[in-house]
């Protein structure tokens, strides 16, 4: 009896074993269908791999891959015989800010262009962010991602050159550790797959020096330095030239034995040793493109004489660099590029002669050299910076073309190729066709015809002069090809009535070479109901202001409210001024930093570090100097409306000074034992912490609010806000989701500035949602994009914002190649006037 018991027993206890597994694994299949759909089988790969994830089971892959801060583990899949990782976002009535993994890992990438995977997410809603990182030593190097498509895997390039600085790293000759983090976009699951991850780019012949070493010697140079890096590192892609992005932590001769060319596009400050092996480099027969600042112990051995740094005297003052004597082949006869300062450097008779001269936009010449070449060098005596993208571009390829002459055939057929492709069209000859039916379904052929006719023939002669080897003739030819093409697809676009159109515009003098009537001319003209001129930062004025110290252009050139308002009145173009909050600004008089730091006024660092360009959103003169700026603004200008912009902290490490202490002690009733440590070791701290810089900054919006509109009934209040309200109202204590409730705005303009249509869109879908009943213009950054002379993605924003009924969109930035070649091209049919 008892045998048969324990038998029964043992029966029952496996019957509901049995039940509980199907239960279990039947859960998991649904879950796993719910959230992985079908998932396509990854492309091959042609590149070095790091990690293949080959590992036997998911238990391996986890103990691999860890996962970190209360997020799900990642599980290891077999499709059709491929290895991926998955990695599962439960976001869904969890209070979690993002999800991460981390995988420790010994590896070199001194001189490698960066990594690359293949990337597949169903459903990237739920993700704000996704965000790749390197540690090194005590820091990071970190970049965004994004995919281009949802149906299916993408091929994701994490180059170092657009990887930003956190901490001080000790170079990619030491990386330990990866990591992937997601932001939390959405209250709602998600997943995503990886598979070969691998380098990128190992046997580049050119190098581009970053100055990384700027983390600890130069932390106010290290977004410029990063910047100007990217864009070279931009062309160099376009251009279809290998590339490696080397540190100057890293820079030795084993890195540089199997290169033929350094490019230094911005490093102020090196070290010695890496100023040593360039030394080296150079005398064994390397050679070097410099940008703006030269190490002056390189002085001898590129036979350039380095001088001193030189700001311009006045506005305009470097307009354009022109040639002066036989230079380089392919080298411009001008290249127009507005630059505000220089460093001077001279020829040394006999081993270097200036080919170009800095000529101001009146067009007299200044008498500083702009670019030197030597035997083994070429110097520019500024970086190279955005305008004029096309001719940067190709004036790189010369200087590239000098040293090595083979660059040009292969960056030849690049751009001609690169021209074919314009937009979603496979080639010209498609383009040229379908743009031509699309225009005749809508009457416009009579147009676009003809346009389209000699896009096609100047494109079979670009092709001939590549055939024929003459490089910079089929450049020239494939470039007129593509603007023909750009400018057809443009005029076959569809316009929509009623909506807000509308730019920024960063400059308080307007546009270079234009006053304000003409500016707002061209607006109008073409569409555009309204301008947020950048008038006021937290430390300066570019108006009568008895509030903020008085800019010096505006005390020699008048008042630039009153010329712009001016210009919006005669033209019917709206107003809204706009104010950047906190932040000082470039031109904040001296005196005023001064007074403000020796009154305890300036934002600290949770390091310790005082930062002098931004004034602490906490202290009540701070605020009260905000609000009164801004009322100023209303009471003495008829004005459309007043804009907030960085209306929140810098970061999370931001502010942590002692006025900030009191205060929040204050607010709590209770002493913080240990400052500033507990505000994030300690939980219910962190999160009164939190709220407290969220009511520093939604005060001031709330008090500007309130007292506009008690002057001005009519004006409107807007701010432009981060993308991610959900985790910016933590981490920069931005509450835009709480202003928009409160009826404190009138409009919002989430800075969408990701050039990728897919997340552009998403991020949208969810800024509308947040929004409520407010009107939300998304913000379109094309001038901020890597290939800002295109605007077939323009256009495919634009038309996102209206397939998701925003109402209208805002686009930065307002400036010379904008309003000289892109809004007449918007103008031509997505905004022009009914």
């Amino acid at each position: 009896m008892i045998r048969t018991k324990i038998n029964q027993t043992s029966v029952r206890f496996l019957t509901v074993c049995l039940f509980v597994a199907i239960a279990v694994f039947g859960l998991s299949a649904c879950v796993r269908e719910r959230l992985d759909e079908v998932i396509p089988a990854p492309p091959e790969h042609n590149y070095e791999l790091i990690d293949d994830f080959n590992y036997p089971d998911t238990r391996s892959a986890r103990r691999s891959w860890s996962a970190m801060l209360r997020t799900e583990p990642v599980s290891v899949l077999d499709i059709d015989g491929t290895k991926v990782l998955r990695f599962p976002c439960e976001f869904k009535g969890r209070n979690v800010e993002r999800a991460t993994w981390e995988k420790s890992i010994s590896m070199d990438l001194a001189a490698c262009q960066g990594l690359q995977f293949y990337f597949f997410c169903k459903d990237p809603l739920p993700v704000s962010v996704f965000r790749f990182y390197l540690k090194s030593g005590s820091g990071w190097y970190a970049a965004r991602f994004q995919q281009a498509n949802v149906d299916g895997w993408n091929r994701i390039t994490i180059d170092k050159a657009e990887m930003g600085i956190e901490g001080e790293p000790a170079g990619w000759s030491k990386i330990d550790a990866v990591r992937i983090s997601v932001w939390r976009g959405a209250d709602a699951d998600t997943v995503f797959y990886i598979s070969h991850l691998g380098l990128l780019g190992a046997d580049a012949r050119v190098a581009v020096v970053r100055g990384d070493s700027a983390a600890k010697t130069r932390p106010d140079e290290l977004r410029s330095i990063t910047d100007y890096t990217e864009m070279i590192v931009q062309h160099l892609k376009n251009l279809g030239i290998s590339y490696c992005v080397i540190s100057d932590l890293d820079l030795t001769q084993k890195i540089l034995s199997d290169k033929k060319l350094v490019i230094l596009p911005y490093n102020p400050d090196m070290p010695d040793n890496a100023v040593s092996e360039l030394n080296s480099f150079l005398l064994f027969g390397g050679r070097m493109i410099c940008f703006y600042v030269m190490p002056p112990a390189l002085e001898q051995v590129i036979g350039i004489e380095q001088g001193k740094h030189m700001k311009q005297v006045y506005q305009g003052q470097f307009a354009s660099m022109r040639k002066a004597c036989e230079g380089f082949t392919g080298q411009a006869d001008i290249v127009k590029q507005r630059s505000w300062n220089i460093y001077q450097a001279r020829p040394v008779t006999g081993r270097s002669r200036a080919v170009a001269y800095w000529y101001d936009e009146k067009g007299a010449n200044t008498g500083e050299p702009a670019i030197i070449v030597s035997g083994n060098c070429i110097q520019m005596t500024h970086i190279l910076a955005k305008d004029n993208p096309l001719a940067k571009r190709d004036l790189l390829l010369a200087m590239i073309g000098n040293f090595i002459p083979e660059v040009w055939h292969g960056s030849a057929r690049k751009i001609v190729m690169q021209t074919d492709q314009f937009g979603p069209y496979q080639d010209i000859t498609q383009a040229c066709r379908q743009i031509l039916q699309e225009a005749a379904m809508k009457g416009r052929s009579e147009r676009v015809k003809p346009i389209l006719d000699e896009a096609g023939k100047i494109a079979l002669e670009s092709e001939n002069l590549l055939t024929a080897c003459k490089w910079i003739e089929a450049i020239d030819a494939a470039e007129r090809a593509g603007e023909l093409v750009e400018r057809a697809y443009c005029m076959v676009q569809d316009a929509q009535a009623g909506e807000y159109r509308a730019f920024w515009c960063h400059s308080p003098f307007g546009i270079a070479g234009m006053d304000w009537d003409e500016a707002v001319r061209i607006l109008a003209k073409n569409g555009f109901t309204a301008v947020l001129p950048n008038m006021a930062w937290a430390g300066v004025a570019y108006y009568d202001s008895k509030i903020l110290p008085i800019a010096d252009e505006a005390r020699k050139k008048g008042d630039f409210i009153e010329q712009c308002l001016k210009a919006c009145r005669k033209y019917g173009v709206e107003c809204h001024i706009w104010k950047v909050n906190w932040n000082t600004g470039w031109n904040a008089p001296q005196e005023f930093i001064r007074r403000m730091k020796e009154s305890g006024r300036l934002q600290v660092h949770f390091d310790g570090r005082v930062d002098p360009g931004w004034l602490c959103p906490s202290h009540p003169a701070n605020q009260e100097l905000e609000i009164s700026s801004m009322i100023e603004i209303v009471r003495n200008y008829a004005v459309d409306g007043i804009h907030f912009d960085y209306i929140r902290y810098p970061s999370r490490d931001f502010c942590f000074c002692d006025g900030c202490r009191e205060r929040f002690e204050n607010v709590i009733g209770a002493r913080v034992k240990k400052w500033p440590a507990d505000t994030r070791n300690d939980n219910k701290l962190k999160e009164q912490w939190l709220n407290f810089r969220r009511c520093n900054i939604t005060r001031v919006v709330k008090v500007v609010s309130d007292e506009a509109r008690e002057i001005r009934p009519n004006i409107k209040i807007s701010a432009a806000v981060f993308s991610n309200w959900q985790s910016d109202r933590d981490s920069i204590g931005q509450d835009w989701k709480l202003w928009c409730d409160k009826g404190y705005l009138d409009f919002v303009c989430p800075m969408n500035y990701t050039p990728n249509n897919v997340e552009f869109a998403g991020m949208i879908r969810q800024q509308l949602e947040w929004a409520g009943n407010v009107p939300c213009y998304p913000g379109i950054g094309f001038s901020v994009w890597p290939d800002e002379g295109k605007i077939y993605r323009l256009m495919e924003q634009i038309k996102t914002t209206r397939a998701l009924k925003s109402g209208g969109f805002i686009i930065f930035d307002y400036n010379a190649l904008t309003a000289r070649e892109i809004v007449p091209l918007c103008g031509a049919a997505i905004t022009c006037r009914h």
